[in-house]
């Protein structure tokens, strides 16, 4: 087939950093067929994410003027970047991901007559606004943009209802599509010794202590200061433990200060990006997410298939990957004494870690195949790629109705 016979797509993403959510834009193009599919990306530049999807032949571009702070002037130049670009190429699909390129991407896609408008909602970030003139803003830009959206994806049912009741969006539009992991990449290691000695190899701490993790960007959302002050209440009590904190970001100065006044720079690790995730997640004893809001995010999943249990803050998205007390601990936002009581919990108890974890793989194999995910969404592709633009077919709006039923199934069980 040849490429202006193939369905041409592009997946706007804000960042080139392989994180959760570039994760799983990089899966959803690796595993699209390139025969039927013309894969393109675009990023602020480029970067891991870029290299990776190149490595797979997809055609990457970047918009420089793409940039998460707000600048009316600069945004509506990356406004007029991004609408020039998809005329030029004559995009079939646009897919963008998380707020600041979805409203940008999904806009410039109306302007340039892009037929088909994908919006994957890594969570709302709106509803977490603190200042009321924030929140109605954002409120209003999704509102705007969801009446250009043809397919709205939605990865726990609180957004999907905040899409429908807040946002004004048609409920055929709207799908309910979890994350996926692939469980024979996530995985546990079965030899212990190899394990160690994969600690020891890997990771600057004592290879012997248990291993608390928390796998995030160092920004606002993630709310890593929660985790360096629960790392510093918990070694305050004289408990053993090492903790790592995997990701970079603006917050990284106030989180060395913190852990250089408490003195914990001997056991608090901050290990930067790193490439390697998957070979990290199963030498944690605990994950910790103390994120103030979330889509449905990727590392708790994927710990969960590593067997390790997690601690994390009890908000949509977060309480959709954990049975609290079952394969996991919620707790609530922003309390530092809860989550340092549960991490604790947890790193004095090997039993209880065991039996946390190997339930937590149970369930993502029989619930989060990465498989359904994928084959979900290129039904949303297929479909919308086989009807007039104007003519909705219910079977679109069903697939969103469908997947919440079997996931809610599943979740009974």
């Amino acid at each position: 087939m040849n490429d202006r016979a193939k369905i041409k797509i592009l997946h706007v993403q804000l960042f080139p950093m392989l994180s959760g959510v570039q994760r799983v834009t990089l899966e959803e193009l690796r595993r699209l067929d390139p025969n039927i599919y013309d894969r393109h990306l675009l990023t602020c530049e480029p970067g891991p994410l870029t290299d990776a999807a190149q490595q797979m032949g997809v055609t990457c571009h970047s918009e420089s003027r793409l940039i998460r702070s707000l600048s009316p002037l600069n945004d509506y130049k990356a406004y007029c970047g991004l609408r020039d670009l998809m005329r030029k190429h004559r995009f079939d699909i646009v897919h963008t991901h998380s707020s600041k390129t979805g409203v940008l991407g999904r806009l410039a896609a109306a302007a340039a007559g892009v037929p088909h408008v994908v919006h994957t909602v890594h969570g709302f970030a709106f509803p977490a606004a603190r200042r009321a003139a924030v929140r109605r803003f954002y409120q209003w830009c999704e509102r705007r943009c969801g009446k250009v959206t043809d397919a709205l994806v939605c990865l726990n049912p609180n957004d999907r209802q905040i899409a429908i009741d807040d946002l004004g969006i048609d409920p055929r539009r709207v799908h309910l599509i979890p994350n996926g992991v692939d469980t024979t990449q996530f995985k546990p290691h079965s030899d212990a010794d190899l394990r160690h000695r994969l600690r020891r190899e890997t990771l600057p701490g004592d290879a012997g202590l248990p291993v608390v993790m928390m796998v995030g960007r160092l920004w606002n959302q993630k709310n890593p200061l929660a985790f360096v002050q629960a790392a510093i209440e918990i070694l305050g009590r004289g408990v053993r433990a090492e903790f790592y904190l995997v990701g970079e970001g603006d917050l990284r100065p106030r989180l060395e200060q913190e852990i250089a006044a408490a003195g914990c720079g001997d056991r608090i690790h901050l290990l930067g990006w790193r490439d390697d995730v998957a070979a990290l997640l199963p030498l944690a004893d605990v994950m910790v997410l103390p994120s103030l809001w979330e889509g449905m995010p990727l590392v708790l999943l994927e710990s969960q298939s590593s067997a390790v249990p997690v601690v994390a803050s009890n908000i949509p998205g977060n309480r959709e990957c954990v049975n609290d007390g079952v394969d996991g601990y919620l707790v609530p936002p922003r309390d530092i004494v809860e989550l340092a009581q549960r991490i604790g919990e947890l790193i004095q108890d090997d039993e209880l870690r065991r039996r946390m974890g190997a339930t937590a793989r149970e369930k993502v194999i029989a619930q989060f195949d990465i498989r359904q995910r994928f084959a979900t969404m290129t039904d949303i592709y297929a479909q919308m790629m086989g009807r007039a633009q104007a003519a909705r077919t219910p079977v679109l709006g069903d697939l969103a109705s469908d997947t919440a039923h079997s996931h809610a199934s599943s979740a009974a069980r």
